[in-house]
């Protein structure tokens, strides 16, 4: 896939450097709380009640896991890194909760999860694909059939490509526990692929220090993309939805400004 695994930018933000992002991921955890009732909604819908098998894949500090097995959901959390993975653990503890996470590499889940657990929900929230290009998210997406029952359904939460290049910002800066990032995008037409330069600071001022530069390849769909990549993976798309509200979590049919696309999913 290009870069050797060690070089890529995951893994520099997720196991070298994961306390950089780390206040980004928790100045939105109350997002969660909106996110998971649209979640508990669309499963029960299908027939996953409480008490089904469910795989949150990237978990990240487990915001959506954590309130997932909150209402009953049998849940595993997986992760690459492993500071994230030991804070959604420790919450998961001191919260009396039954949530189990576990380190590991979403492109093989198998290698840490069993060669076929079995799982009755597989989520992937918070544009948790495109890292790897198009060939990574064939390999995510199928390994995550090969882990999943045969009636599973797979529920993707993921940016609108036609969003992104309508409302296209080549700059921008984020804040959060401290640290700055400073963030400078470009758009590869060919690859559908956003181009990012992250420049984390810590401080203010005189005492401003450079903590971390990434450079970034995130490859982003359309809608009708996604569905064709999914239903070459094993999946059969069921529903799709469109968002535009802050909170990404108010489900509508697709238009033109929805920022963020919910795609439903059955296993084949």
């Amino acid at each position: 896939m290009g870069e050797t695994y060690e070089k890529h930018w995951t893994h520099t933000l997720s196991v070298e450097f994961p306390e950089v992002y780390l206040p980004f991921l928790e100045k939105i955890d109350e997002r969660a709380d909106h996110e998971v009732k649209t979640l508990t909604r669309l499963l029960q819908d299908r027939g996953h009640d409480p008490g089904s098998t469910l795989l949150d894949a990237p978990c990240g500090i487990g915001r959506h896991s954590l309130r997932l097995a909150g209402v009953g959901y049998s849940v595993t959390g997986i992760d690459l890194s492993e500071m994230y993975v030991n804070i959604a653990t420790q919450t998961s503890r001191a919260e009396g909760g039954a949530a189990k996470f576990v380190c590991g590499d979403i492109l093989n889940p198998a290698s840490v999860l069993g060669s076929r657990p079995g799982f009755d929900v597989i989520i992937s929230m918070f544009t948790s694909n495109g890292y790897f290009g198009k060939s990574g998210d064939i390999t995510m997406f199928s390994k995550f059939r090969e882990i999943a029952a045969d009636n599973a359904t797979l529920i993707v939460q993921t940016v609108n490509r036609d969003w992104v290049v309508r409302n296209f910002e080549p700059e921008g800066m984020d804040t959060a526990g401290g640290l700055r990032v400073i963030q400078n995008r470009a758009f590869e037409f060919e690859t559908s692929t956003i181009l990012n330069d992250w420049e984390f600071w810590e401080g203010s001022g005189p005492d401003i220090k450079h903590k971390l530069s990434i450079h970034m390849r995130h490859r982003v769909y359309s809608l009708h993309e996604m569905m064709e990549l999914l239903e070459h993976t094993g999946w059969s798309v069921a529903q799709t939805y469109g968002t535009s509200d802050a909170q990404m979590s108010d489900l509508k049919p697709m238009e033109f400004d929805s920022t963020v696309m919910w795609l439903v999913a059955r296993a084949k």
